[in-house]
């Protein structure tokens, strides 16, 4: 699914409205009984519920005052607060507040002590609380009165829908603008916005419904912007398995990871290569973690590295990547000469698509060079300090610029870039990029990126390309991070039970159920 600018969006707007000839009172009817519809969804088996709405003074507040005529046609007792007097709103939102004075309808407007105090005993009193304070282009801090409503609603709602974005969340980059309404549900019209995907405002969304309000989707189609992955567009590229298959038709893997005190990065690298669906996996590990790892994963083939022998350490690996259909470096591997040694030969001779993971990625933060040597399709998968390490960026800078530091590291090293993270960024090297919807707070524990990595490599090794092998690795490690939270709560969350729910995630997909 595409997603857009706030820009854009008032572009796509515009053109509806002055080119096409589509009333923009239309458009704010359709987006009103949208939330409306959505709203009484929300109160189903309320007996007499009471909702409170609470309007701005755009288009947002316009929205919200149309959803107050619809919600009144529909039988519901409902108690309108605005931001100033309707009489000085303008355009649709001016109508509709006209339309609602006209039936009779008192709108208290919020400017002092006792309305502050008026609005906290509507919202306590209220079973649903709906928020249409500000809309996606928000581009200033909260502040005064503004920044009281929305405390007020966070602290004594008890349940709260949003109209197309939580208040205060900024609409281009998801940063929380001083504060922000901290929302149940919200309802957003078109197309989804990108900061309403991009963490700490997508945690701030609730249950997002994108819903149409009859403007022509083709009006997105000229816009290069990133796209959110879904669950159909997983199931359309995930390679069928045949029934005639064979361990060879599902990829032959290779698994260069391992060091003594980290056997355990090797076995969930491993476990979850098995668990998407590889055929054969072959780990070659230093002679250390082989008692280990051929307990804790028989199903593996094991290779021995050698040890200080440079000779037989290239011809080794020569040929297990001629054996191998996908390559992945990286896991528990440690940062040592030896290792900088083992890296160097495979980045010289494989010709196979790569996973570049972990201490892979920390031994080439320091030797650059590698990623322009690389003979092969590659993904790297860093979280945010080892991003750091390879740009020289801060933390800080990286998580302000998830999307345009990913991209641009793609671009310059000719790679496809898997930013973990919240909201998860990939990035190819052609200048797509896509937003990975799935995961939770529970995945945030040693050994999940190991899953992520064998998970990837597994889908190279099927057949699909660095990209898609990216976009569908990152969605179901964080479909099976969502489903592994929703059976044991996000506190107890281990590698291990990740991968042990890959394949739940798998049929999920591939059966079309949209769990999360």
């Amino acid at each position: 699914m595409k997603l857009l600018t706030p820009h854009q969006m008032k572009e796509i707007d515009s053109i509806a409205i002055n080119t096409l000839g589509i009333p923009g009172i239309v458009l704010m009817e359709n987006a009103a009984l949208q939330t409306a519809f959505k709203a009484s969804s929300m109160l189903e088996g309320i007996k007499n519920p009471k909702i409170t709405v609470v309007a701005g003074n755009g288009n947002n507040g316009g929205d919200a005052l149309a959803v107050t005529r619809h919600l009144l046609s529909m039988g519901y007792a409902v108690s309108t607060y605005a931001m100033s007097d309707v009489d000085t709103l303008y355009g649709d939102a001016l109508t509709n507040g006209q339309i609602l004075k006209n039936i009779g309808i008192e709108i208290p407007v919020i400017n002092n002590e006792k309305a502050l105090e008026e609005l906290k005993e509507s919202c306590l009193q209220s079973n649903l609380v709906i928020d249409g304070l500000f809309g996606t282009g928000l581009n200033r801090d909260v502040e005064g009165v503004w920044f009281q409503v929305i405390e007020i609603i966070n602290n004594y709602s008890s349940l709260i829908l949003s109209i197309d974005i939580a208040s205060g969340v900024d609409g281009l980059t998801g940063q929380i603008r001083g504060t922000c309404i901290k929302a149940d549900a919200t309802v957003t019209f078109f197309l989804p916005k990108i900061g309403m995907v991009q963490h700490p405002g997508a945690s701030k969304m609730g249950e997002l419904s994108v819903v149409d309000i009859g403007i022509p989707y083709a009006l997105a189609d000229k816009y290069d912007t990133p796209l959110l992955t879904t669950g159909t567009y997983i199931r359309e590229i995930l390679p069928v398995r045949p029934e005639e298959g064979h361990k060879g038709t599902f990829g032959k893997l290779l698994i260069i990871a391992g060091s003594q005190g980290m056997t355990g990065a090797a076995f969930l690298s491993a476990l979850s290569a098995y668990r998407a669906g590889s055929g054969l996996v072959r780990l070659a590990v230093p002679q250390s973690c082989l008692d280990t790892l051929s307990i804790l994963i028989p199903e593996a083939v094991f290779t021995i590295i050698p040890e200080n022998d440079h000779i037989r350490l290239r011809n080794l690996i020569q040929e297990l990547i001629s054996d191998a259909d996908a390559v992945l470096v990286g896991p528990g591997l440690s940062c040592t000469d030896y290792t900088l040694t083992i890296l160097n030969t495979v980045v010289d001779y494989c010709d196979k698509p790569m996973v570049l993971d972990a201490d892979a990625l920390n031994l080439i933060s320091k030797n650059k060079s590698m990623l322009e040597r690389l003979k092969c399709e590659a993904v790297i998968t860093p979280h945010a300090v080892e991003m750091s390490r390879l740009t020289g960026l801060s933390v800080s800078e990286i998580q302000d610029h998830r999307i345009e530091i990913a991209k641009s590291f793609a671009d310059e090293f000719g790679l496809t870039v898997v930013l973990k993270g919240a909201g998860t960024i990939i990035s190819a090297n052609d200048g797509r990029v896509s937003i990975n919807p799935t995961g939770n707070q529970g995945m945030a524990t040693a050994g999940s990126g190991d899953v992520l990595a064998g998970v990837i490599t597994s889908l190279l090794g099927k057949g699909l390309s660095p990209y898609e092998a990216a976009i569908a690795g990152a969605y179901l490690h964080g479909l099976a991070g969502d489903i592994a939270t929703e059976e044991m709560g996000p506190d107890g969350v281990m590698a291990s039970d990740i991968g042990a729910c890959l394949p739940k995630a798998f049929k999920y997909v591939n059966q079309g159920e949209n769990r999360f």
